[in-house]
């Protein structure tokens, strides 16, 4: 539970969740969050390396830029979590409007054969 709390906390502060909202849609640079999302550059680095800390995110260079992206196995870690510690190994749980189950054998990333 102490995990679950440590990646609840991060994830409250507005800015690292709109930055975790934002890299869900894709990778991308600090420049082009920064634009999405009305960020100074500075403040945005700060936050992404909060992420990177905690490994929900990860950078690479790419030629010039460093381009951030979510950390996949990261995120079925927190998950599989998620349904095993908060909801006593439920595979599925309802929340008002709509229902978050857990695939047999895990999901897999779209476009990956692996």
């Amino acid at each position: 539970m102490q995990v679950a709390a440590e990646l609840l906390g991060i994830l409250s502060h507005e800015t690292r969740l709109r930055l975790v909202l934002a890299l869900a849609q894709g990778p991308a640079t600090v420049s082009e969050l920064c634009e999405a999302l009305g960020l100074v550059q500075s403040n945005a680095s700060h936050h992404l390396g909060i992420l990177r800390a905690a490994r929900l995110v990860t950078d690479q260079r790419e030629g010039q830029y460093v381009v951030y992206r979510l950390n996949v196995p990261v995120w079925r870690e927190v998950a599989d979590g998620f349904f095993d510690q908060l909801l006593g190994g439920a595979d599925e749980v309802t929340l008002q409007h709509f229902r978050v189950a857990r695939l047999p054998g895990g999901a897999r990333e779209p476009g990956r054969d692996s």
